[in-house]
């Protein structure tokens, strides 16, 4: 199976505009059977309530602009957008063929200030068999894996928007490395981690301005993890590309976790900053987002 995972750049903005770019790389590419977006692809990643103008109605347009996609240039296609359903508004995933939608997945935790928060499930079924979807920081905890470990599948998407400082590139890869070499040693099955490039809009919350104060970017380092992969080169720089045997497998040994995330981190900084400045957003949210999705609705009237 041919699979590209395509470095998207944060800094285009506009729907539109971010359609005709993203089409432009899949023209490019070279027999795609699968092209995996980043994080919120056709938005661009707008850790803020900014990314609310842009929310799709249950999915519709993201739909139409994917299958379009996937019928003219034959391939299936993973796509990340804001969505807006029930006056609540989501960070989702969803995987188009030819033929149809074959489902979408919702990022379980992740910007609490913009997104709801829930126990999403984290598998779509596809005739290449059943994949595994991470959608940003899910990818990191355990929540993700208690949701496949039991699952018979195919291939493991990673779509991240991960900021991280630039400064500190080779200690970013080997965590990447680290997450992606457990996923493979326990499934035995490709991992597709694409990246967003690009500067990083600002995100509320003390965890937000930490990175702005850092100088916190998107840095890409998206890559295919899988050793029996054939890389694909191409004349796209944005592309990664590989071929690769695909075959629906059950997990052969377990992950250790340490306080839910994949990797070791600290305990003060998870515990007493990152929770808290969670249980912060997710108030924020509750307080905001009605009136929002109210006059969205309205405005769509």
């Amino acid at each position: 199976m041919r699979v590209f995972a395509l470095e998207l750049n944060n800094e285009i903005k506009g729907i539109k505009e971010r359609e005709a770019y993203i089409e432009g790389l899949i023209a490019k590419l070279p027999e795609p059977d699968l092209v995996v977006l980043p994080e919120l692809a056709l938005c661009s990643f707008m850790p803020n309530q900014r990314i609310w103008q842009y929310a799709d109605d249950k999915g519709k347009e993201t739909t139409e602009w994917a299958l379009r996609m996937a019928i003219k240039y034959n391939t299936y296609i993973g796509v990340g957008y804001c969505d807006m359903e029930y006056k609540d508004f989501y960070n989702r995933y969803m995987v188009v063929g030819p033929k149809g939608v074959c489902g979408a997945v919702a990022q379980s935790e992740g910007i609490s200030a913009v997104f709801r928060r829930g126990d999403f499930k984290n598998t779509i079924v596809t005739p290449f068999g059943k994949i595994a979807v991470a959608v940003g920081y899910d990818f990191r905890l355990e929540h993700f894996y208690e949701n496949i470990k039991d699952e018979s599948i195919s291939m493991i998407l990673a779509p991240i928007a991960s900021p991280a400082d630039p400064a500190q590139i080779e200690r970013e890869k080997k965590e990447n490395d680290l997450r992606a070499s457990l996923y493979n040693s326990a499934f035995d099955v490709p991992v597709v981690y694409v990246n967003s490039v690009g500067a990083l809009d600002e995100m509320p919350g003390k965890v937000g301005a930490s990175m702005t104060r850092r100088g916190f970017r998107l840095n890409g380092l998206s890559r295919i993890y899988f050793e029996k992969a054939e890389t694909i080169e191409t004349d796209v720089p944005e592309a990664t590309g590989a071929e690769l045997p695909v075959h629906s497998k059950r997990r052969v040994r377990d992950i250790p976790f340490y306080s839910g995330h994949l990797t070791p981190g600290s305990f003060f900084y998870r515990t007493f900053v990152i929770k808290r400045d969670a249980m912060w957003a997710v108030k924020y949210y509750g307080k905001n987002h009605l009136a929002a999705a109210e006059a969205l609705e309205a405005a769509a009237e």
